[in-house]
Formats: C-alpha cells, structure tokens, sequence
C-alpha cells in the first residue's frame, strides 16, 4: 500500500474540513495565492458557523456510523436534530454536488463492497438530495473516494473510469466530465476551464449555479495537480463557483488520495488548534476502527500501526 487505509480515511474528513475553512473566511481566513493556513489564537475557537450544513450532517452521518455500525437513516436524522434542529429541514433539499459532501463518510465506510456502496448511497441520498436530481454526482464522486481507498486510482484514467461507471447516459454531469478530461489533456488552465464549462452551460440553457459543474471543477482542480493537496484547494477556492462546496469536495478527493501526510503540515497544525479539527480527525479513527471490526472503538491505540486494508490490497511482497 502506497499510504495506510487509516491515514487515506483522516486524509479524506480533515481535507473536506479544510477546503470548507479556507473558502468561509472566518478565523482561518483564505489560502489564497499560496499563504498559508493561519490558525485562530483560542485553541478552542469554534468554527462551525463558518462550516457548511451539509458538512455538518456529513460529520453527524459519521458519528452514525461509529454508533451503529451500519448505515442507519433513522439514527442519523435522529442526531442531525439534536445537534442542530434545522438541519432536518433541509431534507430532499440538497442539490448534487451538496449530497456529495453530506454523504462522504458513507463512501469511506461501504468503500469495499462496489454493490452494497451504490445501494447504500442510493438510500442515503434519497433522504437529503432533491427528487429532480438524478444521483450520478454522488455517486461519481464516490466511485472517486472508493478507487483511493482500494489502491486502484490513476490519476490518468479516472475521469473515464468514472464515466464508464456512470454509464452511457448523456446527462450533464456527463458531458461536462467529458469536457474536463479535454481540457486536462490540453493542458488548459482555470481561467480557460471556467470560461469553457460556463459556456457549455448556455448552451444547454442550463441555470447559472449546476450543481453538475461544481463536481466537474472539483475533479479538474484534483486532477491538475494530483499529488499536491495544497495547489489543489488553493485552485478550487479560486474557482468562485459554490467556492465552498467544490473546495470540499475537492479537499476529499486530494485528501484521500494524498492521505493525511499530503495536508501542509502547518493546515494541519492549525486544525488541531480548533475542536471541530480535532473532532474530524477522532471521527475517521472511529470510523476506520468500525470498519475494521474492531471490537472495543474507544481503544484506538491498538489499530492505529496496523497494516489494514480492503480484500486483495495488500499483496505479499
């Protein structure tokens, strides 16, 4: 295994985490043309009102998880609630791009089992995103997630790896996908990317905000620059489309990808000076150790130097 299941799992939460902060302002203010992520003087400064709905009923959907140990609709809308009541309403109201951010600890945790990880996704946005959307922006971002996870993921044929996994189906998350993996082989850059997907929208008279298009920038700004998590956020706050949503979905793809140890030391740093980063990272070790099967998930210790991974990963060398 190029990095440990473990560290591709905190890599996948915190990295969402991060892409949120940096384009909110707040505390963290921006990552900007390079500069660095600054965390605020209080270590236990909260930053949730900076924080996305969606990334908080992800964050209540992992602790689901980890008490459960199962995808449990009931229990997660139960503590979505509770932590915050006007979470539940936005029941069946999350566009697609939105659903992939709410539904991200799902992919880590169904990440080895291809059938049972699209019929649980199935389920889990049928609650949160709109009927008028198909679920193909979940579900490809998933497919993403789940290819990291599994050792399988080239950076080089992801685009139509996906495509062949959404199917032949012509929908715009589609076509824009298309467009994307043009636009990498040219080389082009992000003024040029924005300017042509805006495009391609009018054409198709499609409103000014697609949710589709978020997804398509989050895999450009992963794919432009793989193996740096830095340039990777850093490009999708840039963007200025749903800032916030396509720097988290980013923030995902290149965390799970780079794992853990690709996050700027001084990002991480700063994280672990604020609750919510380090409830981020206590969150993937529980999620990871469910997964696992361990039995007792408060004694963390014991599974954190273990070499864990996904049926036929890990190959004798």
């Amino acid at each position: 295994m190029r990095y440990s299941l473990l560290s591709r799992f905190r890599g996948a939460l915190l990295g969402s985490l991060v892409g949120e902060i940096i384009t909110s302002g707040g505390g963290f203010g921006r990552a900007m043309g390079g500069s660095s992520l600054i965390a605020p003087k209080a270590k236990n400064t909260q930053v949730s009102q900076t924080l996305s709905d969606w990334g908080e009923i992800a964050s209540c959907g992992t602790e689901s998880l980890i008490r459960c140990g199962r995808l449990d609709i009931d229990d997660w809308l139960h503590h979505s609630g509770k932590t915050q009541p006007s979470l539940l309403l936005l029941k069946a109201a999350a566009t697609s791009s939105e659903a992939a951010v709410a539904t991200l600890p799902m992919a880590l945790f169904f990440h080895d089992d291809e059938v049972k990880l699209r019929q649980q996704l199935l389920k889990a946005t049928a609650v949160w995103q709109r009927d008028s959307e198909p679920s193909e922006g979940v579900l490809a971002v998933t497919f993403a997630i789940a290819l990291a996870l599994t050792e399988k993921l080239d950076h080089a044929t992801l685009i139509p790896r996906t495509l062949g996994y959404l199917g032949t189906s012509q929908i715009p998350l589609v076509q824009q996908l298309e467009a994307v993996q043009i636009l990498l082989e040219q080389g082009a850059g992000l003024d040029i990317t924005l300017t042509q997907l805006r495009r391609e929208q009018v054409r198709r008279n499609e409103p000014p905000n697609c949710p589709y298009t978020s997804i398509a920038l989050a895999f450009y700004c992963f794919l432009y620059t793989p193996e740096d998590f830095r340039l990777c956020v850093t490009r999708a706050a840039l963007t200025g489309y749903q800032s916030q949503t396509t720097a988290a979905l980013t923030g995902a793809l290149a965390g799970v990808y780079n794992s853990i140890i690709g996050i700027p030391v001084a990002w991480r740093l700063a994280a672990n000076q604020i609750s919510t980063g380090v409830q981020r990272l206590q969150r993937a070790d529980g999620l990871f150790a469910v997964w696992s099967g361990v039995y007792n998930v408060s004694d963390s210790d014991q599974y954190q130097l273990a070499a864990v991974a996904a049926p036929r990963v890990i190959q004798p060398r």
